[in-house]
C-alpha cells in the first residue's frame, strides 16, 4: 500500500528548475506526540533518517510536540501549506472527512489482526480518494491502540455507565456509544480532561492505556475497565500541492523516513502493554472483561452502527459496507 502512494507521488513533481533545486526545500513536521512515547521516539529517528538521506536539499523544521496547539490547528497547517506532513488523529480529522468517524465505531473490529487487515486491504484505498478530494495524501495510517474506560469506579457492564458522567471527544462514534448507553455524555478536549476530574465535572471517560497512564488520569480516576471497544487510528497526510511541486524523491525519502505501518503498530502495541504493566504495578485496578461481558457491550452498542452511518451520510453507508466485505474477506481466510 505504501509503495502504491509513493508510486503515484513518483509521476508529480517533476518541473522543478535547477535554482529551485539548489536551495533546501521547507518541510514542516507537524504532531501532538510525548517525547517519551513510541510516537515521539519515531520522529527522532525520522529526523536522523531525513537527515541522512536527503542532508542540506531539505530544511526541516519539527514541530512534533504540539507546538502549533489543537489538532485543528495542526490540520489547517497541513491543509494550507503552512506545514507539508504529519499525523493528525481520526477523531479530528473526521471535521473535514465524516465517514472516517466509521474507523471508531464500537465494537466495528473484534482484533488488531482484523483491524489491519480491513483497513489496510479494503478501506485505505477509498479514504486516500475522499482526503485526496480534500488536497491532502493519505501516506498511512497510524495505530493509537484501542480505546477503553477509565472511571472512579469499576464500569464492567453497560448498565454501569447510566446517569455516569464521561468524558467524550468530539468524535460522533465516540458520542454515540456513550449516549446508547445511557451515560451523562461531556464532551471536552483532550487537555480539559484532569481539571474537569479535579472539579467532578466528569468522573471517567475514554482513552487509550498509553494516554490513561501519560496524562495520569489514573490519579483521579483509578479504575480502567479494557473494553477494547473501539480503535484509535490516526493518518500520517502530507500536503498534495507540496507533493506535486517537489522533486518526486524528496517526497518519497520523507515519507518513507517516518517508518512503516508495521512499525508504527509494533511499537504503539508494545507501549500500551508495558502501559498496563506499570500501571498494575502502581495499583491501579485494571478490568479485564469475560466473554459474556464483552458480549453485552457489543449488543449495547450494535444500534450505533446504523445511527452512526444516518448521522455522517456522504459515502457513509459505501464505506461501511467495504468495512464489511473486508471483515468477511478475513474471516474467510482465518477457515
Amino acid at each position: 500500500m505504501f509503495k502504491s502512494v509513493i508510486a503515484i507521488l513518483l509521476v508529480a513533481g517533476l518541473s522543478v528548475t535547477s535554482a529551485q533545486a539548489e536551495d533546501p526545500i521547507p518541510v514542516t513536521i507537524v504532531s501532538f506526540s510525548a517525547p517519551d512515547s513510541a510516537h515521539g521516539r519515531r520522529w527522532v529517528q525520522f529526523e536522523k533518517n531525513v537527515e541522512d538521506t536527503l542532508g542540506d536539499r531539505v530544511a526541516l523544521n519539527m514541530l512534533t510536540g504540539g507546538q502549533v496547539g489543537t489538532e485543528d490547528n495542526m490540520l489547517s497547517s497541513i491543509r494550507r501549506g503552512r506545514a507539508q506532513m504529519g499525523i493528525i488523529s481520526i477523531g479530528a480529522l473526521a471535521a473535514l472527512v465524516p465517514e472516517l468517524s466509521l474507523l471508531v465505531a464500537p465494537f466495528l473490529f473484534e482484533s488488531e489482526d482484523e483491524a489491519d487487515f480491513v483497513m489496510d486491504r479494503y478501506l485505505f484505498a477509498p479514504y486516500a480518494e475522499l482526503l485526496a478530494a480534500r488536497g491532502l495524501i493519505l501516506a498511512k495510517w497510524e495505530d493509537g491502540g484501542w480505546h477503553q474506560l477509565y472511571a472512579r469506579k469499576p464500569l464492567r457492564a453497560p448498565a454501569d455507565l447510566a446517569s455516569y458522567r464521561l468524558r467524550s471527544s468530539a468524535t460522533e462514534a465516540t458520542r454515540l456509544f456513550l449516549s446508547e448507553v445511557d451515560a451523562d455524555v461531556v464532551v471536552l478536549d483532550f487537555g480539559d480532561i484532569v481539571a474537569a476530574l479535579d472539579t467532578g465535572l466528569v468522573d471517567g471517560g475514554v482513552t487509550t492505556s498509553v494516554m490513561y497512564r501519560v496524562a495520569g488520569l489514573y490519579e483521579e480516576a483509578p479504575h480502567f475497565t479494557l473494553t477494547r471497544h473501539a480503535f484509535a487510528p490516526g493518518a500520517l497526510l502530507a500536503n498534495k500541492a507540496w507533493a506535486d511541486a517537489t522533486p518526486p524523491d524528496v517526497v518519497e525519502a520523507v515519507l518513507a523516513a517516518q517508518g512503516t505501518m508495521a512499525d508504527n503498530r509494533r511499537l504503539v502495541r508494545a507501549e500500551a502493554v508495558e502501559s498496563e504493566e506499570s500501571l498494575r504495578a502502581a495499583g491501579i485496578t485494571i478490568h479485564e472483561l469475560t466473554d459474556d461481558e464483552r458480549q453485552a457491550w457489543v449488543a449495547a452498542a450494535e444500534p450505533v452502527h446504523r445511527k452512526l452511518i444516518d448521522s455522517i451520510g456522504g459515502d457513509a453507508e459505501r464505506m461501511y459496507a467495504i468495512a464489511q466485505e473486508g471483515k468477511r474477506a478475513f474471516a474467510a481466510q482465518k477457515n
